[in-house]
């Protein structure tokens, strides 16, 4: 009996220490959070001549990103929030503010479009090829003659429709004829209770 009291309490032991381990790596560390915005702070005067402040940090606990921790900084003049970070590999200071300012852009060029459509929660533009060469810039050419190829995600409240193919094949009309983008990708992303798998297409 005491041999098996034993080894539940061993293992009790064991489980509260994993635990305990996992909120540690989830919790952020203040000292990197002051280093991610005094890195954030010398960035933008370096970059952006003092044109953008810091107003948060990202921890990424989940290893999504190229980074553990990234300053959460706004554009002064332009209203857009991007990101400042140094790579966890390469330890390379890196913005988010030029595909965040394409973004942006074209999340507001979509709302005629997105408005017009029923149980949208939220849409939002994803851009992963913008040219390196417009790190640490904040003037920037048109949408247009980078030739950059934005995926639009719509989250929508409902399960799935018959027509929402027809739907999608509309919105990549509108992306051509009304904003002139050549090739493009989107997503409708459906509720979690419909059980029901994203529509994913692109032109």
């Amino acid at each position: 009996m005491k041999a098996i009291l034993w080894i539940i309490g061993s293992i009790g032991t064991i489980v509260i220490a994993i635990i305990l381990l996992f909120i540690y790596e989830m919790a952020p560390n203040a000292s990197m959070e002051t280093k991610a915005k005094e890195l954030g702070e010398d960035y933008i005067q370096k970059h952006f001549d003092g044109q953008a402040e810091v107003y948060d940090v990202l921890y990424d606990n989940m290893g999504n990103h190229e980074f553990d921790y990234a300053a959460k900084v706004t554009h002064k003049k332009t209203g857009v929030n991007f990101l400042i970070y140094e790579t966890r590999d390469s330890q390379v200071m890196k913005d988010t503010y030029a595909s965040s300012y394409y973004e942006e852009q074209l999340e507001r060029d979509l709302q005629p479009f997105v408005k017009d459509m029923e149980d949208v929660v939220s849409h939002l533009v994803h851009i992963s090829d913008v040219p390196g060469k417009y790190q640490g810039e904040d003037s920037l050419p048109d949408f247009k003659d980078l030739n950059l190829v934005p995926n639009v995600i719509i989250d929508l409240d409902r399960a799935a429709l018959d027509d929402d193919e027809e739907k999608m094949e509309e919105l990549f009309v509108f992306m051509k004829e009304n904003l002139r983008i050549e090739r493009g990708g989107g997503r409708f992303v459906y509720s979690p209770s419909s059980g029901d798998e994203m529509l994913q297409m692109s032109y």
